[in-house]
């Protein structure tokens, strides 16, 4: 059984995970379906796993399940009213994708952070149904006045003209890099292109798509890629890119999985801006903030804070929301974390929250580490690479902060705090996260992913 699996499952989770938040309700916008002149009869036969009152109809798929899980989210979302949504913060979700808004019209507003040396850190909010999670973009100013942008965000208007301002008075961006395997830090680099048409396209290894798998680079990018980072940027037989000089790269081949019947490499490529001495990251470690941040929906929050389902909304406090936050972080992390329970006295569907979660956020934020789901499910696949990466990241760069995609940032660490993160590598009962946090969620998934029996 290979990653294919692992995708089947998160989606079913996915689903129950909503149900769990909104009870049956969660399945009334499965109308919007018929209103919209759908032709599955997918409430009925997803119900019965048949035909359901349709006699035509075949027996419920893959895509049912998705498209029952997308019309979950796409209702659930809390979006300002049109009214009050800038046009600036506006913008079209042209591929689908498994976060808000799926596809179609939607909107995210931009921060701007400086973090001095000529970087900026831009950040946008990524939601998932009621669960929503910081995302970064990091933009570099070179030598030359231009600018290198990695992982751009939504397209909107707003996001463009913060990235423009950092350069010189034409805001020209002469490279665009794509980092990672991971859709929500690639999805948005063909918009980026368009807007800025003489860009360089760099991205790490290992590009694919799924379930199709040969698609053009016209298709994805909108144009083909200028080229493709190595290994290293010591790589001698590489096609090494213009800026080196400033910031060097080092690639993390993070496990290797059988999707759709096809070994694939997972890439994810690691900057070191000279200048400031910046270790640029996407995924291999964050740190979980204690408040929560700064976009992160108040509706959202409040909803998540619940301690059952079953409740009503609970007041506007800055108590309500921090422990919305640190519930939306652990059930981020772990996906059905410990504390998090059926309640068998209540309504089917209720869920309630144990004593005992706030020891687990604790124990989870405020710290450098990589994240659950990453060490879970792609590092457990290849460790031996995955410290050969971090050897070569820790001992050549001497960096005083590091600057993740999620969460919070910049980070102060160094070399030592990075190797320290990773100490699992060589014992995983090190620094080992909860295992019944770990056992209802990720294990399994794990398990399927990895071929390991269930003990």
């Amino acid at each position: 059984m290979g990653l294919h699996r692992f995708i089947t499952v998160f989606l079913s989770s996915l689903l129950v995970r909503l149900i769990f938040f909104f009870g049956t309700s969660a399945l009334q916008p499965i109308n919007i379906l018929e209103e919209r002149r759908f032709k599955w009869n997918i409430v009925s036969r997803c119900a019965t796993g048949g035909k359901g009152d349709d006699p035509d109809a075949t027996a419920p798929t893959r895509r049912d399940a998705l498209a029952v899980a997308a019309t979950v989210l796409l209702s659930h979302t809390a979006p300002a009213s049109a009214a009050s949504i800038p046009d600036e913060q506006t913008y079209i979700q042209r591929f689908p994708t498994l976060f808000d808004p799926i596809i179609g019209r939607s909107r995210r507003r931009t921060i701007r952070t400086p973090l001095g040396s000529g970087v900026w850190a831009l950040e946008q909010s990524l939601a998932l149904g009621p669960l929503e999670t910081p995302l970064r973009c990091v933009v570099v100013r070179l030598r030359d006045g231009s600018l290198w942008v990695h992982a751009p965000l939504a397209p909107t208007e707003e996001f463009f003209a913060m990235v423009e301002a950092c350069g010189d008075r034409e805001g020209r961006v002469t490279h665009v890099v794509v980092p990672s395997y991971a859709l929500e830090h690639k999805v948005f680099a063909g918009d980026a292109l368009q807007r800025w048409p003489k860009a360089q396209l760099w991205t790490s290894p290992g590009q694919f798509s799924f379930p199709i798998r040969r698609v053009s680079d016209k298709t994805v990018w909108g144009r083909n890629v200028d080229g493709v980072l190595g290994t290293s940027d010591r790589d001698s037989t590489s096609n090494q890119p213009p800026w080196t000089d400033e910031i060097q790269y080092e690639t993390l081949a993070a496990g290797t999985f059988n999707i759709g019947g096809v070994p694939t490499t997972f890439y994810e490529t690691a900057f070191f801006h000279v200048p400031s001495r910046s270790l640029i990251v996407t995924d291999a470690v964050c740190r979980i903030p204690v408040d929560p941040p700064p976009l992160n929906d108040v509706d959202r929050l409040l909803l998540v804070s619940k301690r059952s389902t079953a409740d009503p909304a609970p007041l506007d406090t800055q108590e309500a929301r921090t422990i919305g936050w640190e519930k939306t972080a652990l059930l981020v992390s772990y996906f059905f974390p410990e504390h998090e329970e059926i309640d068998p006295t209540a309504p089917l569907g209720t869920v309630t929250w144990t004593p005992g979660w706030h020891d687990n956020f604790k124990s989870l934020s405020n710290r450098l580490l990589v994240p659950p789901v990453v060490r879970t499910l792609l590092y457990a696949n290849d460790p031996g690479e995955v410290q050969n990466w971090v050897d070569r990241v820790s001992k050549r760069w001497d960096f005083v902060r590091i600057i993740p995609a999620h969460y919070e940032a910049p980070i102060t660490a160094g070399p030592d705090d990075l190797r320290l993160a990773f100490r699992f590598l060589e014992d995983e009962t090190m620094d080992a996260f909860p295992k019944k946090d770990l056992e209802r969620g990720l294990k399994p998934i794990a398990d399927l992913v990895l071929r390991k029996p269930r003990i």
